[in-house]
C-alpha cells in the first residue's frame, strides 16, 4: 500500500468520525480528527518523495480518489455547521443576543448547552481550514505526480524522434 493509499483509508476514518460527530451532536471525537487532518498533511509530504515517473500515474489517481473524499468531508463539515448553529439557536431562542454580549466563561455558566454549540461551530471552521489546507496541498502533490509523468512522456516522446528518421516528416505536405 502506498503513502497515499493509507491516507485515503484514514480520510475515510475521519469522515466517519465526522458522520459519528454529526449524528450525536457531540465533539468528543473533534480533537482526534484534528490531530489525524495534521497527521495526513506531514504524511502527504513525505510521500510526495515517492513519486517516481512510474508510479506517479497511479498516485495521482489516488490523490484524485482522495481529494474527492475531502470534498465529501467538507459537505459533511457545512452540515454539521449548519446544524449546529440551528440547535444554537433554538437552545437560545430570543436569549441569542443578550448571550452572545456575555463573556465567554459567563456564557458557559448561563447556558452550557448553547456555548458548547457555539464551540462546537467555531471548531468546525477549524476542520474545514485543515480539509481546505489538505486539499491544496493534494492538488500540489498532483501537479508534482503529472509532472513526473509529463517529463517521462517528453523524454519517451524525444527518445522515438531521435531514433525515428521519418518522425516530423508530414505526408500532407504541400511543399
Amino acid at each position: 500500500m502506498t503513502s497515499i493509499q493509507s491516507i485515503a483509508n484514514r480520510l475515510g476514518q475521519v469522515s466517519g468520525m465526522l458522520s459519528e460527530i454529526q449524528q450525536s451532536g457531540s465533539a468528543e471525537q473533534l480533537e482526534a480528527v484534528l490531530n489525524d487532518l495534521g497527521q495526513m498533511d506531514a504524511e502527504l509530504k513525505s510521500a510526495q518523495a515517492e513519486f517516481t515517473p512510474e508510479t506517479s500515474e497511479t498516485m495521482r489517481q489516488d490523490l484524485v480518489h482522495c481529494r474527492m473524499a475531502l470534498h465529501g468531508m467538507l459537505s459533511l463539515v457545512s452540515d454539521i455547521r449548519s446544524e449546529t448553529a440551528e440547535r444554537y439557536r433554538q437552545v437560545l431562542g430570543e436569549q441569542k443576543t443578550s448571550f452572545e454580549q456575555m463573556d465567554e466563561s459567563t456564557q458557559q455558566g448561563a447556558h452550557p448547552e448553547a456555548y458548547q454549540h457555539r464551540q462546537m461551530f467555531k471548531q468546525m471552521d477549524v476542520v474545514s481550514s485543515q480539509l481546505h489546507q489538505l486539499n491544496v496541498a493534494m492538488m500540489d502533490a498532483g501537479f508534482q505526480a503529472g509532472r513526473g509523468q509529463q517529463s517521462d512522456i517528453e523524454i519517451s516522446y524525444g527518445d522515438s524522434v531521435m531514433n525515428d528518421p521519418t518522425a516530423g516528416t508530414d505526408s500532407t505536405s504541400y511543399s
